[in-house]
């Protein structure tokens, strides 16, 4: 009785979309670059990994993953982002027998030098500037008991624009509880958890006409992060020796928009390789997600991942991921 009501329970999460809110804090949080999806495999699931998160990629997306990576994992992720922009990711990470797992590692984005225009300048300067994002973590995760593990991340965020920047350090929280009821899995984190921050340096705000006839400078206002709660529920709706099917949704509430939903499907043959697609029900454009991956024994203790993940953008076209994994 206890496996159905949990059923009734877990498909009910799977399918229910709520009503969003009337408003969206749009444009009230800074380090959006923490927002943009790491790792191939869950973009390709249409970031419906809460609960599917495992091994190394965790660390992006739910910590308590990281406790069912092997004994040595490393893990480079790639993306091609709109406006030549570059985003990346790398991962390394140990488990210590009992203890648990630890990973460091680190994720970042950068832009070619862009011209700097005022408004006496329009076309250009002949200056130009650069933008560099990045944060730096580490990881923490371990079982509580055999079906639910914990984990925990600490992670300094930076940004820089031009000769202003700011540094902070954040905090990532998340747990993962296994059933023997189909694979069904639930996951809960929190993102990004840290005090409100502030840019250095002073700005002429060209929309007060005091601060332009004075030429009086401001300093910047204080801004939090896009510190984000994910609920996320996944389970086998097939399996059998060599197939695979996987049913993963994500309920995702963060701080500066409304709530978003995504929903993804994987199927895996015999574990090697996968076929993936996803939809972000409450994405500004596009949505629609698919990717494919295989896992490569190259020794008899040695694997090599390859992921592959493309994302709708909508009137931003679109974006391919990059992922490669070697587990030791």
């Amino acid at each position: 009785m206890k496996k159905i009501k949990l059923t009734i329970i877990s498909i009910g999460l799977l399918i229910n979309i709520s009503v969003g809110q009337d408003f969206a804090p749009v444009g009230t949080a800074i380090g959006q670059f923490l927002e943009i999806g790491t790792g191939a495999r869950a973009t390709g699931l249409g970031e419906a990994f809460t609960a599917l998160s495992s091994g190394s990629e965790a660390v992006m997306w739910n910590p308590a993953g990281l406790a069912d990576g092997g004994p040595r994992s490393v893990l480079f992720s790639y993306n091609q982002w709109p406006a030549e922009i570059t985003f990346g990711g790398i991962v390394f990470a140990i488990k210590l027998g009992r203890i648990g797992t630890f990973a460091i590692h680190s994720k970042h984005l950068m832009t070619d030098d862009m011209e700097i225009t005022t408004i006496n300048n329009p076309s250009g300067t002949g200056e130009f500037f650069g933008i560099t994002n990045s944060s730096l973590g580490l990881s923490y995760s371990r079982y509580l008991t055999d079906k639910v593990s914990i984990g925990v991340t600490g992670k300094i965020v930076q940004e820089k624009y031009w000769d202003y920047d700011y540094s902070t350090v954040a905090l990532d929280l998340g747990t993962l509880y296994r059933t023997d009821f189909h694979g069904l899995r639930l996951g809960m984190a929190m993102l990004h958890f840290a005090p409100e921050v502030q840019f250095s340096g002073e700005y002429i705000d060209y929309s007060d006409p005091q601060s332009v006839d004075k030429n009086e400078t401001k300093k910047f206002e204080t801004y939090s992060l896009p510190m984000t709660f994910r609920f996320g529920a996944a389970i086998n709706v097939f399996e059998n020796d060599k197939h695979l099917l996987t049913l993963a949704t994500d309920m995702v509430h963060p701080n500066n928009t409304t709530e978003q939903y995504n929903f993804g499907l994987e199927y895996s043959f015999a574990k090697l390789f996968f076929l993936r697609g996803g939809y972000k029900t409450s994405a500004d454009e596009g949505g629609l997600a698919f990717g494919a991956g295989a896992n490569i024994n190259l020794l008899q203790s040695t694997n090599i991942t390859l992921d592959y993940a493309y994302s709708d953008l909508g009137i931003l076209k679109n974006s391919h991921r990059f992922t490669i994994s070697l587990s030791i």
